[in-house]
């Protein structure tokens, strides 16, 4: 089933980011519900849609309100046709009609991959953005990445932080694969997403270094 490969492929690539279920589950929901806004329109509010991980399953309900004659198929269904489903609908009641996904096209398991790819990257700056917010004043270690005249690349945990020529220290001489000391000073956010900026001149470093040597 659709459903059931959508989830296998996004599995797979959520495992590869480290990305919860919990967070999964909700990318999906979102996927299906661009999907909806886009055939249906934006002003339609109709629509749930329920990922189950566990089972493998997404279920789409769509609300419509039961009257005698329609005006617009998206949100109502005539008497009879309801009543052919559930025999005690009145005009008035509410019906709920089951999307079978598979609706939206064989196309979209390759159009929930590129969701999921920019759903994981949006994740993955504000992860950034969030943790080193809270870190701001802390010293880390990290080895030296890439060499540039204005500025160096430092990585930590798997994390690409910059080290601008301002906030380096006139005397220090680097070396690719070198591990160094810095402060974490801010988190700038630009079009490529939050960059975290550390310092080895700012007087915080300073005086946690000499903080450090003292407990030596």
């Amino acid at each position: 089933m659709i459903n059931k490969a959508i989830i296998e492929a996004f599995k797979v690539v959520a495992k590869e980011k480290g990305v919860d279920s919990t967070n999964l589950s909700s990318i999906i929901e979102d996927l299906f519900v661009n999907l909806i806004k886009k055939r249906y329109g934006e002003d339609y509010q109709n629509f749930n849609v329920i990922v189950n991980m566990e089972k493998g399953e997404i279920e789409i309900y769509q609300h419509k309100t039961v009257v005698k004659k329609v005006s617009d198929e998206i949100t109502e269904i005539k008497l009879e046709d309801a009543q052919k489903v559930e025999k005690d609908l009145d005009v008035g009641d509410m019906y709920i009609e089951v999307i079978n996904p598979q609706e939206f096209g064989r196309r979209l398991i390759n159009n929930a991959k590129q969701f999921l790819s920019q759903s994981l990257k949006d994740i993955e700056k504000q992860s950034i953005f969030d943790e080193y917010s809270d870190k701001i004043g802390e010293v880390i270690i990290g080895s030296v990445q890439q060499i540039q005249k204005e500025r160096i690349f430092v990585n930590c945990d798997n994390k690409e932080l910059i080290l601008p020529k301002l906030e380096q220290i006139p005397s220090d001489h680097y070396r690719r694969g070198e591990s160094i000391r810095a402060v974490i000073k801010k988190v700038d956010i630009s079009n490529r997403g939050p960059e975290v900026i550390i310092s080895r001149s700012d007087n915080q470093f300073l005086e946690k270094l000499f903080s450090l040597r003292s407990l030596r």
